[in-house]
This record gives C-alpha cells, sequence and structure tokens, in this order.
C-alpha cells in the first residue's frame, strides 16, 4: 500500500520503534487495492497485521459504557477509521480521553487519503480533513499521535 504520514505532537517519537515499526513495514507491503466498497475488507485486512503483532482486540473506553477504541499495545492507543468522516471526531476524543487518564502514552490511527475515500464510497473519513482538524485543535487534542494515510 502507498502510505502518507503525519506526526500530532511528535506522535512517532513518543512511540516505540519496535510498536511502530512493524505495523508500518506490514502496512507498506501489503497487496490491497482501493476500490468502490473496500472498506470493510481493508478494516479486515489491517485488524489480522495487527493481531499478528500481538495488539489487543477493542479497549473499552470507560467500563460502564459500550464505547471502544480499535485495540492497544502497551503504552499505544490505535484508531483505524474507514467509516463515515463523523466518526473521526470520536477517535480523537477516545485517545484524548485514554492520554488523560493515564492509560496512553501515544496513539496510531489509520484512514484512507481524501483521494482513496473518494474512491471506496461517499462521505468516508479521511487523512487530509482528520490531519487539518488535529492542527486546529493542537491545544484540545494533546496526545501524541501517529496518523498513517493509505492512498492509492
Amino acid at each position: 500500500m502507498n502510505l502518507t504520514t503525519y506526526n500530532h505532537h511528535f506522535g512517532s517519537q513518543a512511540i516505540k520503534g519496535e510498536i511502530l515499526q512493524p505495523l508500518f513495514d506490514a502496512l507498506k507491503t501489503a497487496r490491497f487495492e482501493i476500490k468502490k466498497g473496500c472498506a470493510t475488507p481493508l478494516r479486515k485486512v489491517i485488524e489480522r497485521f495487527i493481531q499478528m503483532q500481538g495488539w489487543s482486540g477493542n479497549i473499552k473506553i470507560d467500563k460502564a459504557k459500550k464505547i471502544t477504541l480499535t485495540s492497544m499495545k502497551e503504552n499505544v492507543g490505535f484508531c483505524l477509521q474507514t467509516g463515515n468522516v463523523g466518526r473521526f471526531y470520536a477517535d480523537m476524543l477516545k485517545l484524548q480521553t485514554l492520554y488523560l487518564n493515564g492509560k496512553i502514552e501515544a496513539g496510531i490511527c489509520i484512514l484512507p487519503t481524501k483521494q482513496a475515500a473518494n474512491v471506496m464510497g461517499d462521505n468516508l473519513a479521511n487523512f487530509d480533513r482528520f490531519v487539518e482538524e488535529l492542527y486546529l485543535y493542537r491545544k484540545i487534542i494533546t496526545i501524541p499521535i501517529f496518523v498513517i494515510g493509505i492512498d492509492i
């Protein structure tokens, strides 16, 4: 896959290389065709990669709520967003909440780029907008996040 990245508050520096590099390498070498309606298969491919690397399943943000984060490994939260654009705000807040509660020290988010999202479907979350919003809310979303965009 073709990838593009963004460091929010030095995200890549806050994540151990032995956590970030295998994930990045697996994504980089994966063969996957971005096409209309591929969001679910793309999600399954990435979830398989993270499982093979020892990432957890869904993590509850709060014991009393059904709100979950895609995964966690050591002190790093992981969000995978291939759905509606409105959902990525929830991902930002989930990561920030876990960070402020001392559960994680950094986060990784994976989304399709704007170009890839446009091919995949309508009104999908995308790397370009996510990065713009992170920058806009940089004084509010203070957790270090490494953002990976999957491109065509």
